[in-house]
């Protein structure tokens, strides 16, 4: 645990396998390969002890569990597809919130979250990140170019625009 960036105790807890990485780009427009975490070169180092929970809670019908499990697990028929397509419907939720919707890319995801934002009536406020250095296992701050680099492949971007009434997710 010696070259852990974390000291003592880490503890990770999700469904690792849930959803894929999206894959982000660099200054250039060219694809940055994503990653799972658990494929991280410090998840071995990091990860001494590791527990897997097997028991669905959510759920109940196995069927269905085995169809989840066989797409986390990139094994999808044609029947799995089928089945999955007859759940496909239209849900209207009482208190107006829409459902979330899942995209493959980042610009799916923020071209239907400025759609939504602007049927919304009133006046925008854009929120800037509010980023701060951190430390290293030495409690010595990161060099600048450490933390730039850092910040520049984040997936969350450097300031937020909301207006009221907005859906926000924390």
């Amino acid at each position: 645990m010696q070259h852990c960036a974390f000291w003592r105790y880490t503890v990770l807890s999700g469904d690792f396998c849930q959803l894929p990485p999206v894959p982000d780009r660099d200054e250039h427009g060219a694809s940055i390969p994503a990653t799972f975490a658990f494929e991280a070169e410090s998840w071995k180092s990091c990860m001494q002890k590791l527990v897997i929970l097997r028991h669905v809670f959510r759920q109940s019908d196995q069927k269905f569990i085995d169809m989840l499990n066989s797409v986390r697990f990139g094994r999808v028929t044609p029947q799995i597809t089928a089945d999955f397509m007859k759940l496909s419907r239209r849900v209207i939720y009482s208190d107006g919130i829409e459902p979330t919707d899942l995209c493959p890319t980042r610009q799916e995801a923020d071209s239907i979250n400025i759609a939504r934002l602007n049927r919304l009536n009133g006046p925008q406020f854009n929120y800037p990140a509010a980023d701060q250095e951190g430390v290293d296992e030495k409690y010595k701050p990161y060099p600048p170019y450490r933390v730039n680099a850092a910040l520049g492949r984040l997936v969350a971007p450097k300031d937020i625009t909301l207006k009221a009434s907005v859906v926000v997710f924390d």
